[in-house]
């Protein structure tokens, strides 16, 4: 039993100061109980019983206890800028817009709600920021 003991924490140790102790999941500290616990069997002479749980324990833990599981490298995506969304919507174009399309959006709006016309002062106020917002974007992203 004490040589179990000596192994168990040496391995709780290793599992605690590297880190990977953290993003264990209960299966895998289930696991890794069972395995223990299977390898006191295999030392007391029951190889069917320590062989079936150290086998159980290996499916269950998925083999990512002391093998680790390859790193998947996750496309970055670009944040989300609400204030664009804000302005597409705004304007009434596209991701994807262009230089043209955001400028015909943009007097399409000012000529509907344009204070010349009767519109609101502040909502052309909001149009003309809309369509500057876009137009810098449009060309931080070109620069790229």
């Amino acid at each position: 039993m004490v040589p179990l003991l000596i192994f168990g924490g040496a391995i709780l140790a290793w599992l605690v100061l590297s880190g990977k102790a953290k993003t264990m999941t209960p299966n895998q500290w289930l696991a890794l109980v069972m395995a223990l616990v299977g390898a006191n069997f295999l030392r007391g002479g029951g190889w069917i019983m320590g062989g079936a749980m150290i086998a159980g324990a290996a499916f269950l833990s998925g083999w990512r206890i002391l093998i680790p599981a390859r790193d998947r490298v996750e496309p970055k995506r670009k944040p989300r800028n609400f204030e664009l969304d804000r302005a597409r919507s705004l304007l009434g174009v596209s991701d994807k817009a262009g230089f043209i399309e955001i400028n015909a959006a943009w007097k399409e709006r000012l000529a509907e709600h344009g204070p010349d016309n009767g519109g609101d002062e502040q909502l052309a106020k909001m149009i003309n920021r809309a369509r500057d917002l876009l137009l810098e974007d449009l060309e931080a992203s070109n620069r790229r």
